[in-house]
This record gives structure tokens, sequence and C-alpha cells, in this order.
């Protein structure tokens, strides 16, 4: 990249390839001098120029010899850092020129506070350097320097990340610090390295990627987690790892750099752009870290247009990101972009898009074309669609049985009234067992009208037709007559009725007979059918009969049947079994040795 001071460094440089002499390029640290003056050197001097470039220290007396030994051959010395070459055994006034007799150049780079020191410190470093002139190379861009570099970005990626960043690191900083990062973090990754660190870096990358520059502390450690099969980040293994990988290096930057929210996090941007330049060993961005993105940073328009880029071009090849672009489209509200995706990610296979996309043509009331997709996702253990499912199968029953019942088919009459009655829509539910009754159904129907009938308190017309449903067969009614006299005080002809119907094995008749019978105050024939109630289904039975034995301080059988009903998940025997530990205690040591109820079976 070319710099302003490159037009006087070049004349320098191949002036010294004519005559020798000692061309010196100063700077502030990453200013970018030995980049520069290597690029000048290999710019002016032909392809054949021998470089010699000793180590620090090294004796520089011999040089000449060794040059005069090379006959003919070009060749230039090199002596980055030059301060470090200075003193009596090396650089010094005579041997430069004894070195420009041999027109030989010497190429060389300083720091400005190292050149300061030595330019008018000692008088032998003063000699050395006072003829020279040296190229100065500022940190800071001319907007001349800044114009090449825009117009160079397009072609090169780390030329494009420094104009892109170049407000937030300096350009030079950019361009060598960040290969020195990268190497540091690529290497990071070994088990006996820092590979938490590494993780947490690699993520602050790839959420820059989906366009998320930078996020909270939690939200990397959790992000983190995504990469293959780590564990739980715990938040002090986690902090120690984001210290590392915030350090300063090079006096410079870190890794992690803090964002512009109190507690926030970024990658250094060269990583970022590194990264996206495709480099060896990091592939693309996790699935998973895209609709975490969207989940937990929210709507970043640039996480969409992200994922649109990127994305975009893999739905061809890869229904996983199919669905994953389907869902973030579906995120930000296109429903139609997302149907489209969806509905190529579940023919090609997606069972969870089947089931989303099942989920978004039921929210539309296309029920039709839902239920093909939400039974898809059901059966593959979708719970939310197999709830949208059941509820579009129960809409389309209601539409085909309605149909059919307006058309006088009694039975379509009798289940669209139980479909109805189910949805608490009784008296809707009530005129279709009516039609029902009056399409043949009557046997079938009647007790389901006086079950209505007798909520709506309508006990006269409800014991009407549970005497039908008694004179077509229908046992059930028997129950039914018991509850509507009971409910009119006649509770002996209530009893009446529940003993027929527990005599004709309804387990709620037996129940209903028990009930009567403990409040008459005969609790051993109450038990009886309490028994019978709980062996024919009925699940209060066991617990009521659990209640009875208690009130009788019959503490161990009570134990024995409220557990029973506690095993048959009656919502009330927890608490029951708690009552009856109170109760065994209030009673005390002198209470009445407990003893089976009189004729109960278990």
């Amino acid at each position: 990249m070319a710099r302003d001071c490159d037009p006087e460094l070049d004349a320098q440089v191949r002036s010294a390839a004519r005559d020798g002499g000692l061309v010196l390029v100063t700077g502030d640290p990453l200013s970018g001098k030995t980049r520069t003056l290597w690029a000048a050197l290999f710019t002016n001097l032909s392809g054949t120029t021998r470089v010699l470039a000793p180590l620090p220290g090294t004796d520089l007396r011999a040089v000449p010899t060794v040059l005069r030994g090379r006959g003919d051959a070009e060749c230039v010395l090199w002596l980055d850092d030059l301060d470090r070459h200075l003193g009596e055994h090396g650089l010094t006034a005579a041997l430069l020129a004894e070195l420009a007799h041999l027109r030989v150049p010497v190429l060389a780079t300083m720091s400005d506070e190292a050149y300061d020191a030595h330019r008018f410190g000692s008088p032998d470093h003063a000699r050395l350097l006072s003829g020279v002139e040296p190229v100065e190379l500022g940190t800071d861009w001319s907007p001349a320097e800044t114009e090449r570099l825009a117009a160079a970005a397009p072609g090169d990626l780390r030329l494009a990340g420094a104009y892109a960043h170049r407000a937030r690191h300096g350009t030079t900083a950019y361009l060598t610090v960040g290969p020195e990062l990268f190497g540091e973090w690529r290497r990071a990754r070994r088990a006996n390295a820092h590979p938490l660190g590494h993780r947490i870096v690699l993520a602050a990358v790839d959420l820059a990627r989906c366009g998320v520059e930078e996020a909270q502390a939690d939200v990397l450690r959790r992000a983190c987690e995504l990469y293959g099969d780590t564990a739980p980040v715990s938040p002090e293994e986690f902090d120690e790892a984001r210290e590392w990988a915030s350090r300063i290096r090079h006096g410079t930057t870190g890794m992690l750099v803090p964002g512009t929210e109190a507690g926030s996090w970024r990658a250094y941007g060269s990583l970022v752009e590194d990264v996206k330049d495709g480099l060896p060993g990091f592939g693309p961005v996790p699935l998973e870290l895209w609709l975490f993105a969207v989940d937990t940073v929210g709507r970043v328009n640039d996480v969409l247009v992200r994922a649109r880029a990127v994305l975009g071009p893999e739905a061809d090849t890869n229904p996983e990101a199919l669905l994953t672009l389907g869902r973030i489209e579906e995120e930000y509200g296109d429903e139609e972009a997302a149907e489209v995706l969806l509905r190529r990610a579940a023919d090609a296979g997606s069972t969870e898009a089947a089931g989303r996309l099942g989920g978004l043509l039921f929210d539309r009331q296309d029920n039709a074309a839902a239920i093909p997709y939400l039974e898809k996702g059901a059966e593959s253990g979708d719970t939310e669609a197999q709830c949208r499912l059941g509820i579009a199968l129960m809409q389309r029953s209601e539409h085909w049985l309605r149909t059919a019942a307006e058309s006088g088919d009694g039975l379509a009459a009798l289940w669209l009234g139980d479909l109805l009655c189910g949805n608490g829509a009784m008296e809707d539910a009530l005129r279709w067992y009516l039609k029902a009754a009056g399409a043949g159904m009557r046997a079938d129907v009647a007790t389901r009208i006086g079950e209505v009938l007798f909520g709506f308190e309508e006990y006269e017309e409800a014991e009407e037709w549970f005497r039908t449903a008694v004179e077509e067969g229908d046992s059930d009614g028997l129950n039914g007559l018991g509850r509507t006299y009971e409910a009119r005080g006649a509770l002996q002809e209530a009893a009446r009725f529940y003993e027929r119907s527990a005599a004709s094995g309804d387990p709620t008749g037996a129940y209903n007979f028990a009930i009567i019978l403990e409040d008459q105050g005969k609790p051993n024939e109450a038990r009886k059918w309490f028994v019978r109630a709980h062996e024919r289904g009925d699940c209060d039975g066991a617990f009521s009969l659990g209640l009875s034995l208690m009130r009788g301080k019959k503490f161990e059988e009570a134990e024995v049947w409220l557990r029973k009903a506690q095993e048959v998940g009656h919502h009330r025997a927890e608490r029951a079994l708690a009552d009856l530990k109170a109760a065994r205690t209030a009673d005390g040591p002198g209470s009445p040795a407990p003893g089976a109820p009189d004729n109960v079976t278990a």
C-alpha cells in the first residue's frame, strides 16, 4: 500500500544503490517502517541483490571483507532496529564510509524515540547519523493515503478491513498487529494453550460475521458453548479466559476489545476480516449461532442481511441452512419469505421445518394446507405441532360434522354435539343433540340431552330425558335421575336411583349412593359402595373412603386408601395424607386401636 513518503524513500534507495550510503526510516512503533522500507528495497533494487541481515549484536567489522570476497555481486546490508546494531563492533561512521566506498547501501529502521536519543546523544552515534536525512513515517494516514487505501480495498480483504476499521483502529496498527494477533489466536486452540480463550474470541468473531458487532459478556459465554461437544462454561472460567483474550498485545490491542456499551466486548477487527478471508481451519458460522444471535441480541437488521447473503447460497444443498434462514425470516416478520424457505426445507426432509411451516399455515387458518406438514412435525415429537394438529383436526372435524348434520345425518349431529359440548358451547350442543334425537338417535342421545339440561338447572326437562334414556335401555340415565332428585332435595328418591345405577355397574352411581349413605349416618354401608366405585374405576372412591375411615379414626386403613387415591392421581390426596398425619398426632397414644372397617374388602 503506497505511502506519501514512498517517492522520497525510493529516491534515497536508488541513490544508495548507486553510490552507497545509509537510508534510514524512522517512526512510531507499528507505523509500518519495516514493511515500507522492504517494499522500497524490492521496488528499486534488482532481483539478484543479496541481502545481508545480521542478528543484533553481530560484529559488523568483517562485513567489508566478506563483501569484497563476493566480487561484483550486488549486496545490501539490512539493519532493522538500527539502535541494536550500534556500538564499537556495530555500525560506525568509519564502517559506513568503507561500505559506501564499496557502493553497498545500508537500509535501516529506527523508532523516533531511539533516533532522538542517539542522534542527539553520544558523539559517535551523532557522527554516524548527522549526515543522514531520515524518512519519517507517521501512524496517521493522510487524506491522499486514505484515498489510495479505499481504491485498493475492493481487491484485498485485509486492505478492505483496514479501510472499514480506520476510525476505530489505526490503519498501520491494523495492518501490522493483525497478523500477529491472528497467529497467536490460532495457536491458542491447542489443548495445552488457551482453548477456552480461543473459543470466546471465535464466538465474538462469528457473532460479528452474523451482524452482531459486540455482545455482553454473558452472551459471549453462552455463545462459546455452541461449538462442538463443549461443556458448560462457569462464570469464573469465562472471566479468566476473557482476561487472557483481552490482554493488550504489542502495546496496542487485545484480541477482544471493549464495546461501546458497558460490559460489552467485540473481536478486534482484523480477526473478523481474516476469518472472512477463508483462512484454513475456520469453517462457516454454526447454524445454531445464527438463531442464537437473533434470539439473544434481538432484531438487528444486519443479522437478516448477513443471513441472506451467507445462508442463501447454501440453501440449494443444505436443508438445515434453509430451515435456519426460514426461521430468521419468520422472526423478522417476512412470513412470505419464511414460508417459501420452510416449504423447501420440509420437502427436502426436515421435520422441524415441516412443523414450523404447518404452524405458519395454521396461524393463517389454512388448516387444509397445514395438516400434512403438522403431521410430519407431530410424528417427529414436536409438541407444538402436535397441539396445533389436534386443534386443526378438531376444527376440520367440526366443519365436516356440521356439514353432514345440516344435511340431516343424525350420527353427525350427535358427534357434533359432543365436540361442541367439549368446547363449552352447551346451547349449540343441545340444539344438535335434539336434531340427532329427531333423526332417530333418541336412545343414544337422551342421556346427553338430560346432562345439558341438568347443567342449565332445567331439572324437570332433564328428568324427562333421563327417563327416556332408561326406557331406551341406557342405564346411565339412572344416575342422572338420582342427580335431578337430589338437586331438588328428594334424597330418598335420589338414593333409590343411585342404588339402581350402582347395581347396573355404573361407578359414578355407586359413588353417589355411598355419599348419600354417608350423609344418612351409615358409614359402614357407605364404605362398601366406595370400594365398589373404586373397583369400577371411579377415582373419587378411594379418596372418599380414606376420608370416611379417617373420620372414624381408622388411621391405618385410611392411609391405605388415601395412598391408593394418590396413586391414581387424585388432586387432594397429598393434602389429605398430611391431615391424616396431623390427626394421628392430635389423637395421641390413648386413641382406640385402629381396625379394619366392617364388611369392607380391598
